[in-house]
Order: C-alpha cells, then sequence, then structure tokens
C-alpha cells in the first residue's frame, strides 16, 4: 500500500532522519540514446518511448503544441547518454515563500520571480514548454559571497498546499572572493522533483550537458503519470545538445515499524516559469541574488487534460505575476529584488532592480 501525500496528516510526516533513510532514487536507468541518424519527426509512438523522448502531442491539441514539439526534436539535434546517477547540488530549489497578493494578477515572494498559471476547472497539466537564454550573473561592486539564481519550468509548487513540484531549469553562479575579485560566471543544467518536508536533496545536475551563460535553452516537462515525469532539455547553441531524464516520484516511509510508504505525485494544479533565489542545502538561508541578466521565457505554453497527454493549450492570458522581495532593515521595508513583465501571451521576462 502506497499513500499520497496529501492523504497525510502533516504532523506524521517523516522526520528529516526518516527522509535521510528512506529516500529512494528517483531517477529511471535510461536506454542507449538514439542513433544521429534518427529522425524522431518521423518516428512512430513506440519509438519515441524506447529513447524516452517527448511524446508527440495529439493533434486536438493543436499547431501551436506540435510546432514547439517539431522545433525541439528537430535537427541538428544530439541526444547525450544520461549519466547515473549524476550528482547532488550544494543548493536546492524550492516551493514559492510567497510573501502577499495583490488585488487583480499579482503577488510577491522571497523567492520566485516570474509567472504562474493554473489549469482550469476539472482538468491537470500534463505537458509545460518553455526556452530561455540563460543568464549572465554579475556581483561587481557587491560584498564577498556566493551569488546564485535559478531559472525553470515546473509543475505544482506554487500553492500553500502543495506538497511537490517537478522543475527542470539552469542555476547560474559567480562568487566574490575576500579580497573583492570576481569569478567567471558559470552555469549548470539539473532536474529535481521537491517535496515539502525536505532539505536535504538538492536537484540532480546534469553534468555531460553543456550550458554556459548567453546559451539558449528549450525546456519541455511532461507528465507521464502521476507519479512519473519525463524532462527534456535542449541546447540550441550547443549545436542541439541533448538529454532526456525520467523521474519517479519521490516515496518514503513513514515513520515507525511498518514503514508504510508516503508518495509525492504530480497533481498538474500550476505550472510556472520562475527565476528562483536558490535555498541553501540543509538549510533555509536563501544564496545572495546576482544581478543577472534579463531572462525572458518564451514560447510558455502548456497542455492540461483529464488523463494521458492533455489536448487543452494554456498560455499566459491569465497568468499571475509573482514579483521577488526581500525584508531590509535600517529602515525596516519591504524591498523588490527582481520584477516580472508579460511581454505578450507566451512570453514573460524577469528584471533584476536589487
Amino acid at each position: 500500500m502506497i499513500l499520497r501525500a496529501s492523504d497525510v496528516q502533516q504532523h506524521t510526516l517523516p522526520s528529516r532522519d526518516d527522509l535521510n533513510a528512506g529516500l529512494r532514487r528517483q531517477i529511471l536507468l535510461p536506454p542507449p540514446p538514439p542513433p544521429k541518424d534518427f529522425d524522431a519527426l518521423n518516428a512512430d509512438a513506440r519509438e519515441l518511448e524506447f529513447f524516452r523522448l517527448p511524446p508527440r502531442p495529439p493533434l486536438v491539441a493543436g499547431r501551436r503544441a506540435e510546432t514547439l514539439w517539431a522545433r525541439l526534436l528537430s535537427k541538428p539535434i544530439e541526444v547525450l547518454p544520461m549519466i547515473y546517477p549524476g550528482s547532488a547540488t550544494d543548493f536546492r530549489v524550492n516551493r514559492g515563500r510567497l510573501g502577499s497578493g495583490h488585488p487583480g494578477r499579482h503577488e510577491t515572494s522571497f523567492n520566485w520571480s516570474g509567472a504562474c498559471i493554473a489549469a482550469m476547472e476539472g482538468t491537470q497539466f500534463t505537458q509545460v514548454w518553455g526556452a530561455w537564454e540563460v543568464p549572465t550573473p554579475s556581483a561587481h561592486s557587491f560584498p564577498p559571497g556566493d551569488y546564485r539564481c535559478s531559472t525553470w519550468i515546473g509543475i505544482d509548487g506554487h500553492r500553500r498546499f502543495d506538497t511537490s513540484l517537478p522543475q527542470i531549469g539552469t542555476t547560474q553562479k559567480i562568487v566574490v572572493a575576500n579580497d573583492g575579485s570576481v569569478g567567471t560566471p558559470t552555469a549548470e543544467a539539473w532536474v529535481q522533483w521537491w517535496f515539502r518536508g525536505d532539505r536535504d536533496t538538492g536537484p540532480w545536475t546534469l553534468p555531460n550537458f553543456p550550458v554556459e551563460p548567453g546559451d539558449h535553452v528549450r525546456c519541455v516537462l511532461t507528465v507521464m503519470a502521476q507519479d512519473h515525469v519525463r524532462f527534456f532539455i535542449k541546447n540550441e547553441s550547443k549545436n542541439g545538445k541533448s538529454l532526456s531524464v525520467d523521474l519517479l516520484a519521490p516515496t518514503i516511509p513513514l515513520p515507525g515499524p511498518i514503514g508504510i510508504p508516503i508518495e509525492f505525485p504530480a497533481r498538474g494544479r500550476t505550472a510556472e516559469w520562475v527565476t528562483e533565489r536558490p535555498t541553501v542545502l540543509h538549510a533555509t538561508d536563501l544564496y545572495r541574488l546576482p544581478k543577472y541578466s534579463v531572462t525572458k521565457f518564451v514560447d510558455c505554453f502548456a497542455l492540461a487534460g483529464t488523463g494521458g497527454i492533455g489536448f487543452q493549450p494554456q498560455d499566459l492570458e491569465n497568468a499571475r505575476l509573482i514579483k521577488m522581495i526581500e525584508i531590509r532593515d535600517n529602515p525596516h521595508r519591504t524591498a523588490p529584488l527582481s520584477k516580472p513583465e508579460k511581454l505578450d501571451q507566451q512570453t514573460v521576462q524577469t528584471r533584476f532592480v536589487g
């Protein structure tokens, strides 16, 4: 028997020791990558599934879904072998630490900046698309420290009662030494299925996926089942180098002699395009946010349905925009760090203002 996290009372959730002891490895062993002459656009569903590539959207999903899928899998493309088990990062991405809501479609957060949409009543998101230029972090004249920002797409995690958040993206880093010298900006790609109560499991890095600030990456996240999500990322600036990763929902045992496992599935209630201020691993502290270049999420698109791969398209038409803030002293005040701006129904950008 497996319980869903939403069926378990909060006070019975496992302790941190239980999480460390019981967290199963979520990454499914991948098949060999497809040969370089593989024609994904003309492959049938069984071939796509064998190589764990994003499934073709149903025809009723419309031309936009088909166009995004075709661009993702068009040549040039080279699907790289997945290095298992990857490596854990020294940071973690987290659900939104919401500040306050505002009339209309605006809200604040201590760690998120971007856009969020809610699935239409009676449906769940099953696929989320997005692309962006990997931002370049800078910290000139900033105090010594480790500065980071993460850029990602995901499902769930926006609402306070959400228990999980599958996501894929990049993290940008720059370090200011004690003598004031500034290091070289770097970036790395990762996947994560965050779940409530976990402070000790960071994202899985994708060490053989080449990425650096200024590259243009394109991602899709597909809910194959509530306990199984397929992630795909392509670097259009690196001759189409790509990776496909399948994750299972986190499952951990409840405390006690029986140890009934509980699962943290994807519910598909919301979809997000976010610039995040990451959290320090094993802690609740946030990394310092660098002055990052304007980040423009393009092709913001999602499919929703009632089972299988959805067919109802949604874009940013009814999106909520999230502004990142922080509390400062002398004088005590709330200050903005990153502001979102919706440019059209499929584009949102975030801008450092701190």
